[in-house]
């Protein structure tokens, strides 16, 4: 039986081997199936074989390229294929198309005018990360005399560009410098017009030409992009006050409550604008997509805001960026997050989920749960340093001294020598500027102090803020708390 088996299926690869091979006008009509334009160019032949089991197949391979001309580029792109034909029963029958490449024919120059214009219009694309850093002049744009183009087809094509830009690379350091991309430009094949830009910052070939300090009145090219966008859609909203310089995210988040809570939609929609942060929008195109959903959507329910909540909320939670206020019952909140921002703070989001209308009609008849209003004070943050004189609050009261050392690890945490002698680690919160002036007097110094009857002499055993306590040398005499100014150093 095995022997049969084995004669039948050599028997069935001599009728394969056998298989005459399609004609030039069969291949033609089966690459028009998928290329129904260009000129074909066949080429020669060759065969193959791939082994499944104790079965062999049989290929044959028939090489072929396509021409056809881009009228928009004047370029020729040519394909290069191959159709692969398996024998089976003595038959060719169509299998695939082998791995296709493309190559272009004809190559010439871009219309440099064309693509500058179109590269300046897109910078963010072209730019990516640097765009945001921007300061300053627009970025000078232009093609290498040199510049070699290497299309991969009529509608690819990738070449240097050289951009000229100064750039923020610190808080206080602006660099102005030349940079080189390679810079690749996609087509839209039924436009002829450009449509899609990649491009990456050669490495190595960057020259600096300048550099200068930054200040904070310089903006960035997508700072000036979202301020038009802001402004853009101000525009068509009712004029409301500029908000004023917010010294904590508090100050922002009970503002804007305020206003969301006294306003009319489209006077809400103008307040949220100037509050919102850089990070709301996108670069010149108005919001980002998840800030305009959460934007709609407390807008299109501000009734149901205000009839919800109190003026003054109480406060579910609080960090450093965020506060959750109640609603009037406690059984919703709304959450707010802030940013800081160009040295004020700036709104990021506002999750507001409307409730039922049950809700709101029971809440707006309701006056519950409300707080007085906050104090939104701002302690001014004082930049302590080695040598201040300052004064601590303890658990004993307030107590004067120096500032000996700085923690390296931690900036906010201070060594306070006090003027009794004795030492202490404490942080920033605890600290306020002393008005009394350091004194070179100690715990232990001889002093002489002059008097209407005579100058006393006496030794310094305690000292309390800008006065000493003074042992006198002369017996009789009780120890006595003098003033600091009125004491020399024997």
């Amino acid at each position: 039986m095995k022997k049969v088996l084995i004669i039948l299926i050599l028997t069935l690869m001599r009728i394969d081997m056998n298989a005459q091979a399609p004609g030039d006008a069969s291949v033609k009509q089966q690459i028009r199936k998928r290329f129904p334009k260009g000129t074909i160019h066949l080429g020669g032949s060759s065969t193959s074989k791939k082994r499944e089991g104790i079965i062999w197949h049989y290929y044959y391979w028939r090489h072929f390229s396509l021409t056809q001309k881009d009228p928009a580029s004047g370029l020729t792109g040519k394909i290069n294929s191959a159709l692969v034909y398996e024998k089976i029963n003595g038959k060719y029958v169509f299998d695939n198309y082998a791995t296709i490449t493309t190559e272009v024919i004809g190559k010439k120059p871009l219309n440099k005018t064309e693509v500058i214009k179109y590269l300046k219009s897109n910078l963010s694309d072209f730019l990516g990360y640097d765009y945001n850093y921007i300061v300053g002049d627009m970025p000078v744009i232009s093609i290498p005399e040199d510049t070699k183009f290497n299309w991969a087809s009529p509608d690819q094509v990738t070449f240097k560009v050289k951009a000229i830009y100064t750039k923020k690379i610190s808080n206080s350091i602006v660099e102005k410098a030349e940079h080189i991309y390679e810079t690749m430009l996609f087509k839209d094949p039924n436009t002829g017009k450009w449509n899609r830009i990649l491009a990456s910052e050669i490495e190595g070939q960057k020259k600096i030409l300048s550099k200068g300090n930054f200040s904070s009145n310089m903006k960035t090219l997508q700072e000036l992009d979202e301020a038009k966008a802001s402004a853009a859609a101000i525009s068509s909203l009712p004029a409301v006050d500029n908000p004023p310089v917010f010294k904590s995210d508090k100050q922002l988040f009970y503002y804007i409550h305020d206003r969301l809570m006294a306003s009319p939609p489209q006077e809400a929609k103008a307040h949220l604008y100037k509050v919102l942060s850089k990070d709301s929008f996108q670069n010149g195109s108005g919001l980002k997509p998840y800030t305009q959903m959460w934007f709609d959507k407390l807008i299109n329910n501000l009734k149901s805001y205000q009839y919800t909540f109190c003026q003054y909320p109480q406060v579910k939670d609080e960090q450093t960026g965020a506060i959750y206020f109640y609603n009037k019952d406690k059984s919703k909140f709304v959450r707010m997050t802030a940013s800081q921002e160009n040295g004020t703070w700036k709104l990021d989001v506002i999750d507001f989920y409307p409730p039922s209308q049950d809700l709101v009609n029971k809440l707006a008849k309701t006056h519950g749960n409300c707080t007085g209003k906050p104090n939104l004070s701002v302690k001014e943050k004082v930049d302590f340093k080695i040598g201040d004189m300052v004064d601590v609050k303890t658990r004993y009261g307030v107590e004067s001294g120096e500032i000996i050392k700085r923690d390296t690890n931690f900036a906010n945490r201070f060594f306070v020598k006090f003027q009794n002698g004795k030492s202490i680690w404490v942080t920033d919160d605890v600290l306020s500027p002393s008005k009394y002036t350091k004194t070179n007097l100690k715990v232990g110094d001889h002093i002489v102090v002059k008097m209407q009857s005579g100058d006393f002499e006496g030794k310094i055993i305690a000292i309390k803020q800008t006065k000493a306590l003074i042992k006198w040398h002369k017996q009789g005499y009780q120890n006595q708390w003098i003033s600091l100014d009125h004491l020399t150093k024997k």
